[in-house]
Formats: structure tokens, sequence, C-alpha cells
């Protein structure tokens, strides 16, 4: 060891440089060890030190190598995850102003850093406050965080200045809290709470752009959904700049298109035909990729484009998503969601001819639903020629959907009809689309925008010491959370001024907004609850009527003191008609719904909707849970670190709650490592894992769909959006995909799937 440290120095924190101290190391790695028993500090330290020292590492450095150290020892006790963690978080303490409002005015004033910055009135709330707010901190909440949660903020979210991160998480926590409760500091602190203690977290535009929007000049929304505004040259591309205005980091956009006549067409402006959707799309599609920013995430990417199914080009928008289709027409930035009658539905189990009509041919088949829908559709296919375009039997317009599917994953289905019957907007009019990944389900016009804002609760948090579901607690989060977006509504009130909402299409007459979920498989894991068992389904009924229950209540104590919503006179809820009435579903008696319909009745609601089952990708990386309602993806994640080298290294991580359980058994070696490494991260066919944890931890290609498309058909009930609802299968079937579509829609399901994944396209793309 004499030999390694010859002639090496570290340059400490205050700039003084000292010889290297290997019992300094090991020494700083036993101080982060408390309550870590699986922990060896001295083989880290040797590891750093044979691998990483050099002359003139700095401390920071040294400690961001020995935290890198650890994560790839994760493998070996969920033990050493933690210990990275520790190790990340207080090497950025160390490197980091404590407090809250010395942080925020070295944010306020330094224009060197990329970061968006911070509105002068969040800043003159904080410094009005600071040994308040500077008082409420819990910095030792920071270390709940995970290590691959906590680089997430990092890359993404805390401020840097001159490369160097100068906020902490807990900073940001409470920024977002002011930036959201300005001047009520009681409620900032509470959200505050909510936040640093991993109960819920807000869709990240809100924790990127709150504190900072009135200086940008921008509404906090989450989800925005845009109706054509008109079937003519000027109305396309006033629609492309309203979407390319909400095309923001976190911000994700729909936007339906049956409005446009069919290719073809004649023009009567012109003199001319259509060229249709798809040469329009195809322009939106280019414009988009020009619109897009380098922080949108996956999920978010792109637009949605919604069309009906009747429309005459359906076939040659599909064909635009498929994998063969070539680069000239290829839509490369947008994903396609199908509008999907019920008339359309039972035309394919009849095995009936489907007729393709234009919309300027065929007047009000966009504008009405159920019944009415049928009727006119069928009137006009009885005028044949002036009205249907084409025709095709049904069965093969819905193969050519799947075949879509099997290549790409898309597109969307969406049930045109359950959407509208089963909708507290109904009464506005007929719902034309939804949100980006199906999951928002609200009316739009052409002069009106649908907004949603969002925010998920983590709910495996909601254990007791005695693994005891705590409901109470739930409810009470999920009030607070409704109180904190109206907070945000009414902050967009203001921003922007009235004519840049009135030409952008934000009136704000519903008020929605949309609470959901995460972490629902890191629960039923803690609760030893297989995804697909009865407990499980049990518990996930009850999870989402305590969260319905408690965003309703706080939405009708917010009426009792504010009024309603605009457009609340005539709304099903207005008539006695919660969303479980819609579905002809009676609730538990875990709450007093009578009790609470009574209020409603009295002082109606501030908001249209309240709840969804939206995507949590960005808000699940943050907290380390697992995605929304989705099961586990896998049991072995690759993950990618620097390790000092210019290239990210990758590695591999193991589910920390599978990890445990081994090691509770004396079970985990390395052999176990290696058959689950082989087994891509399945414990189904490794012998010695005993049955109940192959049951506990199989993944999302291992759970029969049919159970997921259950537990969605439980929840529904209590989800009066829709759901960002994935179905999972190891290999393309197309008679099974078929079968399992057909049960959504007749589970009555408004979203049928949000997207399908197969294992062996998936495995294909990354190769």
């Amino acid at each position: 060891m004499a030999e390694l440290k010859k002639h090496l120095y570290v340059q400490k924190r205050d700039g003084t440089i000292e010889k290297v101290h290997y019992d300094a190391i090991t020494a700083r790695i036993k101080q982060l060890c408390y309550g870590l028993e699986k922990i060896d500090p001295a083989a880290i330290a040797i590891h750093v030190i044979k691998k990483f020292l050099y002359a003139g590492i700095t401390t920071p450095q040294l400690d961001e190598a020995t935290a890198e150290t650890a994560i790839t020892m994760a493998s070996i006790h969920p033990d050493y995850e933690k210990l990275a963690a520790r190790i990340a978080i207080s090497n950025l303490h160390k490197q980091t102003k404590e407090k809250f409002s010395d942080v925020i005015d070295d944010i306020h004033k330094n224009f060197n850093y990329w970061n968006i910055g911070l509105s002068d009135d969040i800043y003159e709330i904080i410094m009005k406050h600071k040994d308040r707010l500077n008082e409420a901190i819990n910095y030792e909440n920071d270390y709940i965080l995970d290590y691959f949660g906590f680089k997430y903020l990092i890359q993404h979210f805390l401020v840097k200045s001159e490369n160097q991160t100068i906020e902490r998480p807990q900073h940001l926590f409470m920024k977002v809290a002011v930036g959201i409760h300005g001047d009520d500091i009681d409620s900032a602190i509470e959200t505050y709470k909510m936040l640093s203690q991993k109960l819920c977290m807000f869709s990240p535009v809100v924790i990127q752009l709150q504190p900072a929007a009135r200086k940008l000049d921008v509404s906090v929304i989450s989800h925005y959904s845009v109706e054509m505004i008109e079937d003519s040259i000027d109305g396309i591309y006033d629609t492309f700049i309203r979407l390319s205005s909400f095309i923001l980091p976190y911000s994700s956009v729909a936007t339906h298109v049956h409005k446009i006549r069919a290719a073809g067409s004649y023009i009567q402006g012109s003199y001319g035909k259509s060229n249709g959707l798809p040469l329009m799309l195809k322009q939106y599609d280019s414009m988009i990729r020009n619109s897009e920013t380098l922080e949108r995430p996956e999920s978010i990417k792109g637009v949605t484009i919604y069309c009906e199914l009747w429309h005459a080009d359906i076939m040659k928008v599909i064909d635009q998503i498929r994998m063969t289709t070539i680069s000239d027409i290829k839509l490369k930035n947008s994903q396609l969601a199908l509008w999907i009658p019920d008339e359309f539905m039972r035309r394919v189990q009849n095995d009936q001819m489907w007729s393709f009509m234009s919309p300027d041919h065929c007047p009000g088949l966009i504008d009405v639903h159920g019944e009415e829908f049928d009727n006119l559709y069928k009137e006009y296919e009885l005028k044949s020629k002036s009205f249907v375009m084409r025709q095709i039997e049904a069965k093969k317009l819905w193969s050519q959907i799947i075949q879509s599917q099997i290549e790409t994953g898309l597109p969307l289905l969406l049930f045109k009809d359950a959407c509208n019957a089963k909708s507290n907007e109904s009464h506005l009019g007929t719902i034309q689309c939804a949100g980006r990944n199906g999951d928002t389900v609200q009316f739009t016009a052409s002069d009106e925008v649908a907004t949603c804002t969002t925010a998920s609760i983590s709910v495996d948090m909601f254990l007791t010491s005695e693994n005891i579901f705590d409901f109470s607690k739930l409810k009470e989060t999920a009030k607070k959370l409704t109180y904190d977006l109206n907070k945000i509504i009414n902050n967009n009130n203001d921003i922007p001024n009235k004519e840049k909402q009135l030409k952008l299409g934000l009136k704000q007459n519903q008020l929605a907004i949309g609470i959901g979920v995460q972490g629902l498989a890191d629960l039923f894991i803690k609760m030893k609850y297989p995804f697909d068992n009865k407990e499980a389904r049990v518990l996930n009924k009850q999870i989402h009527e305590t969260i319905y229950y408690g965003a309703l209540e706080a939405s009708c104590e917010l009426a009792t003191t504010n009024g309603p919503y605009k457009t609340y006179p005539n709304s099903p809820t207005s008539k006695g008609l919660l969303q479980f009435d819609l579905w002809n579903v009676k609730p538990s008696n875990l709450w007093d719904w009578n009790s609470l319909k009574t209020k409603i009745t009295q002082h109606g609601l501030r908001n249209s909707l309240v709840t969804v089952i939206s995507n949590t990708e960005v808000e699940s990386n943050i907290l380390g849970k697992v995605n929304s309602i989705e099961p586990l993806d896998t049991n072995i994640k690759v993950r990618y670190i620097s390790l000092g080298e210019s290239k990210p290294k990758e590695i591999q991580v193991v589910n920390p709650h599978l990890l445990k359980d081994l090691h509770d058994r004396k079970l985990w070696d390395d052999n176990l490592k290696h058959q689950l490494l082989n087994n891509m991260g399945s414990v189904q066919e490794i012998k010695g894992v005993p049955e109940d944890l192959k049951q506990l931890y199989k993944t999302k290609w291992e759970i029969d769909q049919k159970d997921l498309i259950i537990m969605a058909a439980d929840r529904a009930p209590f989800i009066d959006q829709s759901q960002a609802f994935s179905l999972n299968m190891v290999e393309a079937n197309e008679d099974i995909i078929s079968e399992m579509h057909i049960s959504t829609w007749k589970m009555g399901l408004k979203t049928g799937v949000c997207q399908l994944r197969i294992k062996q396209t998936e495995e294909h793309l990354r190769d």
C-alpha cells in the first residue's frame, strides 16, 4: 500500500494539498456505513486507490470515484447501493451551501448557468420568509433518494453554475413548493414535506417550470389536447402554431386530424383536389422535429395524432408509421392513435364491411358518438357513392392495425364511445381525442385547448411499520395534491396574459387536474403480494377508490369557497353521477360516498376531472420506483456510469427487493447472479429460487395480460380520465393480440392500449 501512495497527493475542497492517506479514505467510507452491515470499507478503498487515484485528484473526484465503485458492487448486496447514494449525496452537500436562502440568492443573481432561473416574485417571497424556510428544510431526507434517482436529479433538474451543481434536492423541492404557493408559507412547507418524504411527485413540467413561470411567461401544464381549428390552409397552419407553442421540454401534446378532408376531395377555394392527411401529417412531423428540445423524454416526445377509423385516408396514415415505410412519408416524430367507435368493433366481430368516408362529404360524424354515430354512419352508407369513398372488410383493417403494432408497438387504441359515455365533460359536446399516451380524456373545441396538470402518488410509501396500508394518509395526500394542483391552475390564470391565452385557446373552463400513482409494483413486492394475485387486485381497487374520494372531497371543499368550475351545470356530476355510476359499479364501504355526494350536490366541484393514470417515467426515475401501474420490467437493469472515463461504462444492477430477499434466505451467490443475467432478469427458470419468490418477482412478460386487463377494469370506475395502459407479449401472435384488444373493449376501458410491447420486437429494435 505504501508503494501505491508514493508521490500521490490529493487536492482538498479548500484548495490545500496533502498526501494520500489510505486510512482517511477508509474512514470516510466507514463514516457513511451506519446501519449497513454488509459493507467492506477496506475493499472499496483499495479498489479506489488502485483504479482511480492520480496525482492532484480532488476530494470531490475521489468521492465520486468511491460512489461509482460502490454502485458497481451493488449486486453483492443492496447496502452497496445505499452507500453509493450516501457518498454521492454527502459529496454534493460538501460542495454546496447549506442555507436554502443563500442558494436561492445565487440562483437568482447568477446568469452564467444554463438552467431556466427563478421569477422575481418567488425570489422575493423566499427572501422575505427565509428564516422559516431555512429552518423547515430537512437535508437528511436527501439520503432517502437512491443513487440513480439522485443522479437523475443532478443531470436534469438541479441548478448548475459553471458546470458545477449548486443546488441540493431539498432546495429544489422547497423552491417548487414556494413556486406553487407563494406567500402561503404554511401550505408551501406542507407541500415540501410531501415531496421531501417521497410521498408524491408533480409532473416534471411543474418541477422544471413552476419557480420560473412568471419570468418565462409560460403556463405550467402537463398535457395539452388540441383540436384542428379548421379544414383549411389557415386552419392547418394555425393549429400547428398552437401545437409548437406547447412543445416544451416536459409537456406532452396531442391533436386530432379527422376534420381534414380525404385525399382526392374537391377544394372549392383552389379548384383542385386535396392531398389529404398523409402529406399534411408529414409536414407536421417535419415541423415538430424542429420544435423538439433535447430534454424531452421518450414518454412525451413528439405529438400524438388522433384519427377516426372511418376517415378515407386512415390506411395510408397507418402505413406511415410502419417499419417498412419509405423515409419520404414516414412519421418519425409523431405517434398515431386511433379513435375507434363501437360500430367498428362490432363489425370486426361480425365479419362485416367497413366504409371509408371524407368529413367534407359526411358532416357531423366527428360530432356524435354512440347510437347517434351509428345511425348517421349507416345513413351515409345507404347513400353509397355520394358519401362512401371505399369499402373494406373490417377484419382486414383490424389486421393492418395489429400488424403495425407488432412492428412498432403503435398505434394507440382508444374507444370513442366509452370515452364519451363515461366522461364528466360529456355534456359539453363529443370528445374527439385524448392525451399523448391515451391518458387525459377531455373536451376540446376549435377555440378551446384541453389542459391538465398532473401529479403521482408513490403508493409504496404508505405502509406502516406493521406493513399495513394507511388509506387515511393516502386520502389526505390526494386532498393536498388537489389543493396544490388548483394553486398551479390559479397561477396559470395570470401567466400568460389574457390576449395570449385567447390566441392559444387556454380558456380554463373545466379546470381539469390528474392525480395518478407510481410504484404500484414496489408496493405489492413490499407486501409480498404477487402482482396478479387476489390481494393485489383488491388493494389496487382500494387505492384508486381512495385517491378518487380524496380528490373529490378536496375539489368539493374548493368549490365551497371559490365556486364550481364554469361548465359544471348539466354535467353528470351535477346530476349526482360520479365515475363509478357511469360504469354502473358500486364502490366499497371504505369511504362514505353518500355523504360526499350530498356535499357535491350542495356545493359542486372545482374540477371537472381529478384522476388519471399517466406514464410516470421521469417521476419514477427520481423516486426510484417502478413506472406508474406497471409490473416489473426486469429484475436486472443496465445502467451507465462514468468510472472516470469519457465513455460511460455499462453495469448490471439487480432489483434491490429481490436481492435482499435472496440474501435473507442465504441464496444469493455468483452462480445465481450469472443465471439471472443469462435469463435476462427472469427468475422463473432458475433452480433453487423458491416458488413464492418466483411468483412475487414475475416480470411484465411473465404475467398473464388478461390479469392486467382485469386490474385496469377494476380501477377504471375511479379514474375519471383514462389510463396509459400497456400490454406486453413475449412473441407476436395476431389472434391473441386481437383477443386482448377485444377484451379491453368489452370490459369498457376507454384506452384499449397505450403501447403494445412485444419482446422480440423490442429486442430487435435495440439491436
